[in-house]
């Protein structure tokens, strides 16, 4: 099972949304029995959060000091909130069957982990007899997990015949006149991602 990523998304948020979210944050996370010792405290949470408020307000119609004083609190909560957010990550990835639910629990967002699904897959016969070739389109830092079945409704008749960085696998001992069936799955740090679609051929 792969582990949870939490994610605050405050990359373009306004300082405004960023101020709510770290109350509710705040909020979400006081009293929570999954976090009985915060790191950075909610206190400290809150005070920079108040601080950053007041720093917004001034900077309203004022100088150059001013704004520049803003943004030095806004940073300051950002790194605040971040830190939090990986303490609340390493609780939650210590209890993987209820990951997510204890992310969301803090008042924050799981990120959303790319599916890589094997794409332009096809599957070539050769000129030798019992042979075939499969090839679907390279993704970097993965590995590939090739599969082949003659019954392909039957999962258990499904049996693994390669693994490896190559995006192209050689199939040979097949029987020729036989036909079967072959899928493929990437397989990257987040785990192994779905199946590829279904082919089929007849071996020579």
């Amino acid at each position: 099972m792969s582990k949870k990523v939490v994610s605050l998304k405050l990359g373009k948020m306004p300082i405004p949304g960023k101020i709510e979210k770290a109350r509710f944050i705040v909020t979400s996370m006081t009293g929570n029995i999954n976090f009985t010792t915060p790191v950075p405290a909610l206190a400290i949470i809150t005070t920079n959060a108040n601080n950053l408020e007041s720093a917004y307000i001034a900077a309203q119609g004022g100088g150059v000091d001013d704004t520049a004083n803003m943004h030095a609190k806004e940073q300051i909560l950002d790194l605040s909130l971040k830190s939090l957010a990986a303490y609340v990550e390493g609780i939650a990835n210590a209890n993987p069957a209820n990951a997510e639910a204890i992310i969301l629990g803090a008042g924050m967002e799981v990120k959303t982990q790319a599916i890589h699904t094997a794409r332009d897959f096809h599957v070539e016969t050769t000129e030798n007899p019992g042979e075939v070739k499969l090839i679907t389109k390279f993704v970097g830092r993965a590995t590939f997990i090739w599969q082949m079945a003659t019954d392909p409704n039957n999962e258990s008749s499904w049996q693994t015949i390669g693994q490896a960085t190559q995006a192209k696998l050689v199939k040979t001992g097949l029987t020729s006149g036989t036909r079967y069936y072959f899928r493929v799955a990437v397989i990257d740090k987040d785990g192994q991602h779905p199946w590829s679609h279904v082919l089929n051929t007849i071996v020579l």
